[in-house]
């Protein structure tokens, strides 16, 4: 019984290592005017061009629909327009990197 507690709690400690690891001290004040802060699942972070967004905004519901009405270019090919923190940020659909970020909404 001691050795299967023991191999279950190793185990839960080796699928949270990777999140750990992951966790940063960044604050919303620590972001350059070309990033953009977004806390995903309680873990702020800034994120620049050519970073990975979170997964949620590469899904179609997040997208920007009327683009155009908002000044914005079309998005590229595999990309989409969505607000992150008052910021419109182009994000490609299929990895999820950053693309363009455009500065406060207009």
């Amino acid at each position: 019984m001691r050795v299967q507690t023991s191999a279950v709690m190793l185990a839960g400690f080796l699928c949270l290592a990777p999140l750990l690891a992951n966790a940063t001290d960044e604050k919303k004040s620590d972001c350059k005017p070309d990033a953009v802060w977004t806390d995903f699942l309680g873990h702020g972070r800034c994120y620049t061009h050519g970073d990975k967004a979170p997964d949620p905004y590469t899904r179609d519901d997040t997208a920007i629909k009327d683009w155009k009405s908002k000044g914005l270019q079309a998005p590229d090919d595999n990309a989409q327009w969505v607000e992150i923190s008052g910021k419109y940020v182009m994000i490609n659909r299929e990895n999820g990197v950053i693309k363009e970020i455009h500065g406060s909404k207009k």
